[in-house]
């Protein structure tokens, strides 16, 4: 059989089976036409008005979801900064497992002052000092001390121990992360003039948010030279109960068994308040004009508080209160703080603080001989 006769076969099968006749089905196009749409049913794009309305719907969403988003991200940083406070009171324990003895406060030479005792110590004074005589011992915060714990053993071996803080600026103005609450800031913040309050202005790193507590009661002269010198605590005043000392104190190391009031219920460590003069004060008549001051390596109010109420307050409190030597925080509602026992506690801005002989100020003495709790610190 030859091709013709075979295509004659195809031509017959596909006509039986029912594709048309041979010269129909040549004549058909490969690809089927498409078939007109009616006029009464095309398709229209969404008007102006449905557009607006689906943006509405969006923007209603949005603005639920933002702040939710928010929270969380605050939660976030709130659990963050509670873990900076706790590897930092660990820190704090393993000096003193290791030495027997807390950090010294700061290490800073004693000056002859009247005996009201109304500047003792000038750690401020003393880390900048260009050239200093021999015996003078540089005004260094506790954290120098605490460093090797820290995982910054680095910066405590490049440390000269034989000049202040002023000569060790190459240390001194390092940052280091764990230091920072990560709702207030990750390191100097030049638009909120944080280097102002770092020991030399030209300095862009070495701040801290964190301090010691030095005891309860005023415990900084509010000095318009914003030198912030300060006392002994330990001696009691008319009106106090027992000792004001709290677990840091200048030159020695405190003995934890000196803590007398339960560990649980003594203040170690806290949020420090970031604070500059108010523009246009004198800082003379305001001590709200004055600077809390800043850095990591420098003592004195630069890293160490006091729970003491603030008297000048209309309102007073123990935290958050605007006070340059008072404990506070970004966050809102209250601070973190590191017990003598390594516990991280939250305490409410709302915490009895009325008067020295309240709740939070007596938290902030090793040995005053008041009960004091955390369960009655409020919300």
């Amino acid at each position: 059989m030859n091709v013709l006769n075979v295509m004659n076969v195809v031509d017959v099968m596909d006509e039986a089976i029912g594709f048309g006749p041979k010269d129909a089905r040549r004549n058909r196009p490969l690809v089927p036409r498409l078939s007109s749409v009616p006029k009464g049913h095309r398709r229209r794009g969404m008007s102006l008005v449905e557009m607006l309305v689906v943006v509405a719907i969006i923007a209603i969403l949005v603005g639920l979801l933002l702040p939710a988003a928010q929270a969380a991200r605050e939660m976030a940083r709130r659990a963050a900064c509670q873990n900076n406070l706790r590897q930092l009171s660990l820190a704090v324990m393993h000096h003193e497992s290791a030495s027997r003895r807390l950090p010294a406060a700061t290490l800073v030479s004693e000056a002859i002052t009247p005996a009201t005792c109304s500047g003792c110590w000038n750690s401020w004074s003393e880390a900048g000092l260009v050239s200093f005589p021999p015996g003078t011992k540089h005004g260094t915060s506790w954290l120098l001390a605490v460093l090797p714990f820290m995982e910054q053993a680095h910066l405590s071996s490049a440390w000269n121990r034989n000049t202040n803080v002023l000569g060790n600026a190459a240390v001194a103005r390092t940052d280091i992360p764990m230091l920072y609450c990560p709702s207030r800031r990750s390191g100097i913040r030049t638009n909120r003039n944080d280097h102002k309050n770092l020991l030399d202005s030209t300095w862009r790193g070495g701040g801290t948010d964190y301090g010691g507590c030095y005891g309860r009661l005023d415990g900084f002269y509010n000095d318009t030279s914003e030198d912030h010198r300060f006392s002994d605590l330990n001696t009691p005043i008319s009106g106090s109960s027992g000792s004001r000392e709290g677990t840091f104190i200048p030159n020695a190391g405190r003995l934890l068994a000196q803590v007398c009031d339960g560990q649980a219920s003594t203040i170690m460590l806290g949020e420090l308040q970031r604070l500059r003069p108010v523009a246009g004060g004198s800082g003379a008549a305001n001590t709200y004009n004055r600077t809390s001051q800043d850095g990591w390596a420098v003592g004195g109010v630069a890293t160490l508080f006091v729970t003491s109420t603030d008297p000048i307050h209309s309102n007073p409190g123990g935290l958050n209160n605007l006070f340059f030597e008072s404990p506070g925080s970004d966050h809102a509602g209250g601070s973190f703080f590191a017990m003598a026992d390594g516990s991280v506690q939250w305490i409410s801005e709302l915490i009895d603080a009325k008067d020295n002989n309240s709740l939070f100020p007596l938290l902030g003495s090793i040995r005053d001989g008041a009960v004091a709790s955390l369960a009655n610190a409020g919300p």
